[in-house]
């Protein structure tokens, strides 16, 4: 049977805080905003998906439909518009370092 090591825990290196002493952060604005584009867009995408699925729509659901459809749209452009800007603002804050 073979000894097992004396392996004593290490001091950290530094003093600032560990990963798990430090509190919870809440998202940032970005992230909220992100989300709830998102979240209108795939709803509106699948009430636009669902309403098309109908053999006959009425007129209420023709309307339904093209707003729907109107706000999938925005909602898209919406996304990749808050990443290119994410983008942007990332490449402006490692330009300034």
């Amino acid at each position: 049977m073979k000894a097992k090591p004396n392996i004593t825990p290490t001091k950290p290196k530094s003093t600032k805080m560990t990963r798990k002493n430090t509190p919870p952060q809440s998202p940032s604005p970005f992230q909220y905003v992100f989300a709830t584009v998102i979240f209108f867009t795939l709803l509106s995408g699948g009430v636009s998906f669902w309403i098309s699925t109908e053999d006959r729509p009425s007129p209420q659901q023709a309307r339904i439909f093209e707003t729907c459809n109107s706000t999938w749209n925005m909602g898209v452009g919406a996304i990749f518009g808050l990443l290119s800007s994410k983008v942007v603002q990332n490449n402006d804050d490692e330009d300034d370092e």
